[in-house]
């Protein structure tokens, strides 16, 4: 099997660590020319580093990508110098706690802004040059909050929906014109963010306790399963959500 991404230009969003990193990576093993995103420039730049040392064409650049005036710019700056966009992974998202009735504005806004806003003006900037190429493989990061919800959750849950919902239109709008547009929701995945919240005793093994695979997923097997959304291994996927290792529907959180 040669490069599955080789020849391909592929943009990252949230690219400077968990999920989004090991994505990276992967994506540079598989031949794949990358255009980078991450807010925090340090965690970037350590990413761009490491894979240009091991021989990688990688750029990136730092900002909000619930700004839209940045994402049109990281965008065209992407066309600029790669000269095509055969690949959008979306993985940025931030989730604040809290039960319904108990939701401020200002944290539903800021839930909603980062992590459905920002799939939105990507996928909306991409869409016009993976048209007019004739193909073009998208794929958001959702979550199992997004499938059943989540207890003290709900801003979260409900722009994870949005997200797969999204991805689910795009394919049906843009099937014709070549593009293919997916989600992934990976279930609680071993990254420093997830054990950072989850300081208590116990508290991870309650975590898998409801999980099919009893076990956190890892990020290189997320990663793998964007690969293969993103490859042409794929090319007869579209509108799908890949559900992997989420919580039960019968699990509650007490």
């Amino acid at each position: 099997m040669g490069l599955r991404l080789e020849g391909k230009t592929a943009l990252v969003s949230g690219a400077g660590r968990g999920i989004g990193r090991a994505v990276a990576l992967r994506f540079a093993e598989e031949g794949a020319r990358l255009w980078l995103n991450d807010l925090d420039a340090d965690a970037l730049a350590a990413c761009v580093d490491e894979l240009q040392a091991a021989g990688h064409d990688v750029s990136g650049v730092a900002g909000d990508m619930s700004d839209r005036a940045f994402v049109d710019g990281w965008i065209a700056g992407a066309v600029d110098r790669l000269e095509r966009i055969d690949v959008l992974y979306n993985n940025v998202g931030v989730s604040r706690t809290g039960v319904i009735a108990e939701i401020s504005d200002d944290d539903w806004r800021f839930v909603q802004r980062v992590t459905l806003d920002s799939v939105f003006f990507a996928t909306r900037a991409v869409l016009p040059h993976m048209v007019r190429q004739g193909r073009g493989s998208i794929v958001s990061m959702s979550s199992g909050a997004g499938v059943g919800g989540q207890y003290a959750l709900g801003g979260y849950a409900a722009a994870k929906a949005a997200v797969i919902n999204l991805m689910e239109t795009v394919a049906l709008e843009y099937g014709p014109y070549g593009v293919r547009a997916n989600a992934v929701t990976p279930g609680p995945t071993d990254t420093a963010p997830l054990r950072a919240h989850h300081t208590q005793p116990g508290s991870i093994e309650h975590l898998v306790n409801g999980l099919d695979l009893q076990r956190l997923s890892r990020p290189e097997e997320v990663a793998n399963t964007v690969l293969w959304l993103a490859s042409d291994e794929s090319s007869n996927i579209t509108g799908i959500c890949v559900r992997s290792n989420i919580r039960s529907a019968s699990a509650r959180p007490f």
